[in-house]
């Protein structure tokens, strides 16, 4: 019995490292299981057809193909793919300059980003498709502390 106790440990110990909690990007153990994702190549992230986002406020990172956006009063959904994985998305928006990153977490399949940009805030959660692309919602709303945008998943 003890070597089974000791076996289900050294399975879990690694995915419960690679989990964290979202205060710093996970080492290259993150990396390995998004390459466990099938190929973006077998995955058509570029399907939908693109439209502008002419939205105060929206960040995206270069190369980001808008599918939708949607205003709903104050808040203005927008559906885009990337061919970043969330942690390529996380990286990106912490070495930009031009915006104030409130919020970082991720959990490697999923990164959400709260950021303040041009007087607005901005709420991006990216999802990964595959191993090297994402889907990315983003909502822009008022820089308020209840402008209405999404919650944080992990509610921490």
């Amino acid at each position: 019995m003890r070597l089974r106790v000791l076996a289900a440990t050294v399975v879990v110990l690694p995915l419960l490292a690679a989990c964290g909690d979202g205060s710093a990007a996970p080492s290259g153990g993150g990396r390995d299981l998004l390459a466990n994702l099938p190929s973006c190549d077998r995955v058509p992230i570029d399907d939908d057809p693109e439209v502008d986002a002419d939205v105060p406020g929206l960040a995206l990172p270069e190369g980001s193909r808008v599918t939708a956006v949607v205003q709903q009063g104050v808040l203005t959904t927008v559906e885009a793919t990337l061919r970043m994985s969330p942690l390529d998305v996380r990286a990106h928006y912490e070495q930009r300059t031009d915006i104030d990153v409130l919020r970082v977490e991720d959990e490697i399949f999923e990164t959400e980003v709260l950021a303040r940009t041009e007087a607005r805030r901005m709420y991006l959660r990216a999802s990964a498709l595959c191993a090297d692309g994402s889907s990315l919602t983003v909502v822009v709303g008022p820089d308020s502390e209840d402008a209405g945008l999404p919650e944080f998943r992990s509610g921490g």
